[in-house]
């Protein structure tokens, strides 16, 4: 735990998983007592994605899922370092990517609910 599900419309390729795996495991540190280590990632790529009804070749949705707890402050860090990884490593457009965040107070890790 946290986990964080990127849906890119475009292709990727395993180096560029490999920089988006690695990018987000350093922002996680962003919230305080994250680690990269505790980090799950998914990566989907060559996903159809639309917005405002029309097919974007270059977008990506990315949903951040951490326990109860980290302050708007910290998301707004780790917003902001997603959108830079996004944008300056596979050149996603800002405005082709949404970023969500949810908020779970019971997660389950290592056959216990924490």
């Amino acid at each position: 735990m946290p986990y964080i599900e990127v849906k890119l419309a475009k292709q990727a390729s395993r180096k560029q998983e490999r920089i988006l795996t690695e990018k987000l495991g350093e922002a996680i540190t962003l919230i305080p007592g994250k680690t990269p280590g505790g980090l799950m990632i998914n990566i989907s790529s060559d996903e159809h994605i639309y917005k405002g009804g029309e097919f974007i070749e270059y977008g990506a949705y990315v949903c951040v899922v951490l326990k109860t707890g980290p302050s708007r402050e910290d998301c707004e860090r780790l917003n902001g370092a997603i959108f830079k990884i996004l944008e300056e490593d596979l050149k996603i457009p800002a405005g082709n990517i949404y970023v969500s965040f949810a908020f779970s107070d019971n997660f389950g890790v290592n056959g216990r609910l924490l």
